[in-house]
């Protein structure tokens, strides 16, 4: 018996790993396609209307669970050609059910009518139409993906993998005709960004303005590991150099947390924020980040941390940090006159 039970483990286990290497490797050829992300959205209060329309929403409501909010946001066209390669999906699900766990599966349709499957997301929590259960998922087109219209729809299910609900594109506006492209289409071809957000931190005066804020990047390389620098840019004046940190091909552990806080030097105004990405070895640019490509980076509003008019230097403090890399302090005082204040004393 034991002699039979080994030579069926000989014959079964080469069997057992070339089949996990398979499905392994079928799961590589999707992230090397598209990368996609789920998050919790962000908890904000309802409105009393807002709170209403829920309650609107669930009385009509047919099944158990519904779309009470939907919403999209094509990001990065870098050849300005109308066409994207990211894609931002808000979801806010209700349901009739104080806990319900639920998955989405998310479907993309071609120009040519084809449908291809964009991500399965893990699975969540809601909890009747309560706000605090809404998800962010982010896509990013990486190859390949020809230049055209594309329709998204999806559908819900539970645990047992029965569908409880399917949004097609023809029933909600936000999945229509959206303009997709990958990023061998655009013009960039050795580096992407796959998200850039912008956190307003600290505002100890209240008056709107804030003295700290942190810039989180993710930035994508065609090769397997890439060496860069980055360069801060506010209103038009360098203010910081980072050293040298390494993009792992598509990795979503290499991303990048700038923790920056103004000293003196800025007057309460709206500022625009520019990140130069360049070549740690040879310095050349390689990309560019500013707010016409990515709206988050525009209009900030932004102060000194004590701001005094005789002071016309620009100096800040700047906390760069990767995963669990130690952070780095970078302390910067430019001697140069501040022109925005000096236009303004006079």
């Amino acid at each position: 018996m034991k002699q039979l039970l080994a030579i069926y483990l000989l014959i079964i286990s080469p069997l057992l790993c070339a089949n996990a290497f398979a499905e392994q490797s079928g799961q590589s050829t999707t992230r090397k396609a598209i990368k996609t992300s789920q998050i919790n959205a962000e908890l904000t209060a309802l409105s009393a209307e807002q709170q209403t329309q829920k309650i609107h929403t669930a009385s009509k409501a047919q099944g158990d669970i519904w779309v009470y909010q939907l919403e999209t946001d094509l990001q990065q066209d870098h050849d300005q050609d109308g066409f994207y390669q990211n894609l931002t999906l808000r979801l806010d699900l209700d349901t009739r059910y104080q806990d319900q766990q639920v998955a989405v599966l998310f479907y993309l349709t071609h120009p040519s009518g084809q449908i291809s499957p964009l991500l399965q997301s893990n699975y969540f929590s809601l909890s009747g139409n309560l706000s605090d259960d809404s998800q962010i998922f982010e896509f990013q087109f990486l190859s390949p993906l020809d230049s055209g219209y594309y329709q998204v729809s999806f559908d819900v299910v539970d645990r047992q993998g029965h569908t409880l609900l399917h949004a097609a594109n023809d029933q909600f506006s936000a999945l229509q005709d959206l303009a997709f492209e990958s990023r061998q289409f655009d013009q960039d071809t050795s580096l992407s960004i796959y998200s850039i957000q912008l956190d307003l931190e600290r505002d100890r005066d209240i008056d709107g303005y804030y003295e700290t804020f942190t810039l989180h990047l993710d930035a994508d390389s065609q090769y397997q590991s890439q060496r860069v620098i980055a360069e801060l840019v506010i209103d038009n004046q360098l203010v910081y150099t980072s050293n040298p940190f390494t993009l792992y091909g598509h990795s979503s552990q290499d991303k990048q947390h700038f923790s920056v806080a103004l000293k003196q030097g800025f007057y309460p105004a709206h500022y625009d924020v520019e990140l130069l990405i360049r070549d740690a070895s040879y310095g050349n640019q390689i990309h560019y980040l500013n707010a016409s490509a990515w709206a988050s980076l525009g209009h900030i509003p932004l102060e000194s941390e004590s701001y005094v008019t005789t002071h016309n230097d620009v100096y800040i403090e700047v906390e760069h940090s990767a995963g669990s890399l130690t952070w780095l302090i970078v302390i910067l005082l430019f001697g140069l006159g501040f022109k925005r204040l000096n236009q303004q004393g006079r």
